[in-house]
């Protein structure tokens, strides 16, 4: 596979769905989210449910709607942010009833006045924070990583990438370098590879397609096996080479420039670059434009770290 160039596009890693760690948005005591309905007065749930959305469930009278099933599932990563959820779903089942329990929890917590000591305001003065971060990040990625911002920066990597070589090869695997030595010769005598390596190979995986490997890089391959099938020229037979596997006997079928990945799929690799970029981009120019005093350290510098964490958790 060819290397990309990008920087942090290696750092980042894989697994998986779009802006993850974006998804990490806890529902608190009031819902937040796109077109919301006019919240109710007790600060729990909405009077009616937003255009688009629909009630699921009712609890003391205070309404729980199938987005707000929908965030927090999305929250706990069970699906990817802007998915649906059917309502005969287990997941849909799980989430509703965990819901229920958090609005019985907060319910009885204010009918306690809890919500009004220290303790309780200074953690909601906190959430708060982190939630208005999440959603401005989120605003920003929203913005900057678009269809045609990913495309175009995929057609600026191809274009500087340089190309790979890639070879495709066949091999037989045996157990000692005499029994290749025999092949070998079998070989040099006419035998057919295929049948060879069919008829000897301990190589489960390839024998029955003749030993054929495919198409490979030099980098995927343990040496000094990739050093030898790349030296040879197309349909060049190796001596003996010995690996960790055993003895090899090497038949290079051709050679050729490796075409760069599809978008389809670096997509996610360049969607996870992006949005650390951005991300970066608008803590950096925050910073240089805020004044930040350091009690601890007035001395301290006010660089922002190499990396940024967005979570929101529903208590400190």
């Amino acid at each position: 596979m060819q290397t990309f160039y990008v920087p942090y596009l290696q750092k980042t890693g894989c697994n998986s769905g779009l802006l993850t760690f974006l998804s990490v948005l806890v529902l608190l005591l009031n819902a937040c989210g796109p077109n919301p309905g006019e919240t109710q007065g007790d600060g729990f749930g909405v009077l009616e449910p937003a255009l688009g959305d629909r009630a699921a469930a009712r609890v003391n009278g205070t309404l729980i709607t199938i987005m707000d099933i929908e965030r927090e599932a999305a929250a706990q990563g069970l699906i990817q942010p802007g998915d649906p959820i059917t309502e005969d779903s287990e997941i849909y089942t799980q989430i509703l009833d965990e819901l229920i329990d958090q609005r019985l929890l907060a319910q009885e917590a204010v009918k306690r006045n809890l919500d009004q000591s220290d303790d309780a305001q200074n953690r909601l003065r906190i959430a708060r924070e982190r939630i208005l971060g999440n959603v401005l990040v989120e605003k920003a990625v929203a913005d900057a990583v678009t269809e045609e911002a990913i495309k175009r920066l995929y057609e600026e990597q191809v274009n500087l990438s340089e190309p790979e070589e890639e070879v495709r090869a066949r091999h037989i695997l045996v157990e000692t370098k005499s029994k290749a030595l025999e092949i070998k010769n079998l070989l040099e005598g006419g035998g057919s590879f295929a049948a060879l390596a069919f008829e000897h190979s301990k190589d489960a995986a390839t024998r029955l397609e003749g030993g054929d490997l495919g198409f490979f890089n030099q980098s995927s391959m343990v040496e000094p096996f990739a050093s030898a099938a790349f030296a040879l020229r197309p349909n060049e037979i190796s001596g003996p080479v010995k690996t960790e596997y055993g003895w090899h006997i090497i038949k290079l079928e051709e050679r050729r420039l490796a075409k760069p990945p599809e978008l389809a799929i670096m997509r996610s690799r360049i969607v996870r670059f992006m949005t650390f970029d951005e991300i970066q981009k608008l803590v950096t120019e925050l910073r240089e434009n805020a004044k930040i005093e350091r009690a601890a350290d007035s001395s301290a510098q006010t660089k922002p770290s190499s990396s940024v964490e967005i979570t929101t958790d529903g208590s400190e």
